[in-house]
């Protein structure tokens, strides 16, 4: 099964950053996460930081995989929106979540500041709409939700869209300063670049292939017979995990990604905020700093796929023509680039964080879902709270056997 396949944005605009060595002698730490992507350069931030004796290792190139073909739309709102996941998980745990990933947003701004590269970081709103008549009613509903939860929200009906978007919305909620965007790519080593000031290590092309428990913790053997002792190991590893952990709910899917390029102007456009809609699958759309447009969707659980298959062109070209329906004033709309990726999903569309009853001194950092990043912001906090013993009242959230 390919991760990711086709021409893609971030990798393309960036080359490779970094190139780090492979593990060659044994060596030992406090902890060792598997996994250098996104998720895992982000926890290897905050163990660092933290002054957690930490080595990061990946079996590729280093944030190759599916950190190359992320979107990286920061955005609060999570793959349900507060009225249905409420059903799920209650008013008050729902409510929650949204507040941990508007704070995650917040987190990733200060962390860029702290950082030699910004990583093209910016705070943006966000948009939620339909353009269904019938669902007018669901879409308020959700805007008094987040409304009286205290986030900074405007509710836009038809009359009031007509004035700041292109596109047809019969009902809508933006958020103000709610969301962000980031180079993914770029964050990713600019993380690792900040830890290895502070002692992290760091080894690509380095396979975990065997995890043998002892009296103090687990020691890692790696392909080329080198190892590595680690008192925990965090498994970062993103899908490949649903093998470890057969018994959870996870379903993955194939999302397809269209990047253009630059554009001269976004009218129609308000504020170059975030958007998604509200259908299943959902159609979501952000800019980049050298103005250009990402729109993505067209979700599909065909995971054997190739570049030359009918029907990933179909899936392209129905992101094309949406795009260009939606936006018909910006006229130089060219798409660049043509990408498609695996992504996970829960039942209740949120991560996997800390311990499993089958694995000791292993803590698990998957996230999965559409929030991606700002999971990885709060599992990492998570993960670094369990290891220094420290109270993780949100581990409820995100627990396996939830």
């Amino acid at each position: 099964m390919k991760l990711i396949s086709g021409k893609i944005f971030w990798s393309n605009k960036n080359r490779i950053l970094n190139t780090y060595q492979y593990l060659s002698e044994d060596e030992e730490c406090d902890v060792l996460i598997v996994g250098a992507g996104i998720t895992g350069s982000i926890c290897s931030y905050y163990l660092t930081e933290a002054g957690v004796k930490t080595i990061l290792i990946d079996k590729n190139i280093i944030s190759y995989g599916s950190t190359r073909a992320s979107t990286s739309l920061l955005e609060y709102s999570v793959d349900y929106d507060i009225r249905d996941l409420q059903n799920l998980i209650g008013i008050e745990n729902a409510v929650k979540i949204y507040r941990l990933c508007h704070d995650a947003v917040g987190e990733i701004e200060s962390i860029v500041n702290k950082l030699a590269d910004r990583c093209d970081f910016k705070r943006r709103g966000c948009f939620y709409y339909t353009d269904k008549v019938s669902d007018y009613d669901s879409i308020k509903e959700e805007y008094l939700l987040r409304k009286d939860c205290g986030f900074d929200v405007e509710f836009f009906d038809k009359e009031l869209s007509k004035d700041k978007f292109s596109f047809t919305v019969k009902a809508g909620i933006y958020t103000r300063g709610g969301s962000g965007e980031i180079d993914p790519y770029r964050f990713a080593h600019a993380l690792i670049k900040n830890g290895l000031n502070k002692g992290l290590k760091v080894y690509e092309n380095t396979e975990a292939v065997e995890f043998i428990q002892n009296s103090s913790g687990i020691i890692v053997e790696c392909r080329n017979n080198k190892r590595i002792k680690a008192k925990k190991v965090v498994i970062a590893i993103g899908y490949e995990a649903k093998k470890l952990i057969k018994e959870e709910e996870i379903k993955l899917n194939r999302t397809y990604t269209l990047v253009t390029r630059p554009v001269s102007g976004f009218e129609g456009w308000f504020n170059r905020c975030l958007i998604r809609d509200n259908k299943s699958p959902y159609t979501y759309l952000r800019t980049t700093n050298d103005n250009r447009i990402i729109i993505g969707g067209e979700d599909s659980s065909l995971l054997e796929l190739s570049d030359s298959e009918f029907i990933v062109n179909r899936k392209y070209k129905t992101l094309e023509t949406r795009l260009k329906t939606m936006f018909p004033k910006i006229s130089d709309i060219e798409i660049e680039y043509r990408f498609n990726g695996i992504f996970a999903e829960t039942g209740d569309g949120l991560p996997y964080f800390g311990t499993h009853k089958k694995f000791p001194n292993f803590y698990f950092l998957l996230g999965y879902g559409s929030n991606g990043i700002l999971y990885g912001i709060l599992g990492s906090k998570i993960i670094r709270d369990l290891y220094l013993g420290k109270e993780t009242p949100d581990l409820n959230l995100f627990k396996f056997g939830r």
